[in-house]
């Protein structure tokens, strides 16, 4: 290749670049080398971020004290276990509304409670999906009919307790339960009312 066309200057700053990268590659793959067998090296695997899984969530359930709501442990196969993410039914930001007018759903925060203080869902329950065992003597008493539409909600798209919520009814044997994925904050921002203090 004819680099002729080059300054000195020019073709001296691209030697010098060849060779710097000649000499990071040989140093990255004589360092990986020496890592391998050195026996205080490095780990070199990446271990994938802990998350609040279903399964997870379930696993740490403990058993509940209020007789209406069954205990789900991971050694019986119950409804909850089985129900993947994209079987739970979901509900738009449209379709919460109407149902909020119409007044035809049980909304269920899945919040804790000073978040629910702070404001909320006209009307919805507060369920804390962190403690149901706590919050479900509070809240199954009002939910007698296994066939009503419930929505449960919390923070976004990016909060799971509402899943875990959902599933848990559904694995109690409540039929008509679906997620409101946006949650609080889309209720929020979208003007819609709000109400601020403890449960109704």
């Amino acid at each position: 290749m004819d680099l002729s066309f080059l300054s000195p200057k020019k073709l001296s700053r691209r030697k010098s670049l060849s060779e710097a990268w000649v000499l990071f590659v040989f140093a990255t793959f004589f360092a990986v080398i020496f890592n391998a067998f050195y026996p205080y090296g490095i780990a070199l695997k990446v271990e994938a971020p802990k998350s609040h899984h279903l399964q997870d969530f379930l696993k740490a359930l403990k058993p509940a004290a209020y007789p209406g709501w069954k205990n789900t442990s991971a050694k019986t196969a119950s409804p909850v276990q089985d129900l993947e993410l994209d079987q739970v039914p979901r509900v738009s930001l449209v379709g919460v509304k109407n149902r909020f007018d119409q007044k035809s759903a049980v909304f269920l925060d899945a919040r804790s409670p000073d978040e629910y203080k702070e404001g909320h869902i006209p009307g919805a329950l507060n369920f804390y999906a962190e403690d149901m065992d706590k919050f479900a003597p509070l809240v199954l008493p009002q939910l007698t009919n296994k066939s009503q539409e419930i929505i449960t909600y919390c923070h976004g798209s990016s909060c799971d307790l509402s899943l875990h919520l959902a599933q848990s009814l559904i694995g109690q044997g409540y039929t008509n339960v679906k997620v409101f994925f946006g949650g609080w904050p889309e209720w929020k921002k979208s003007g819609y009312p709000i109400q601020t203090g403890e449960q109704p």
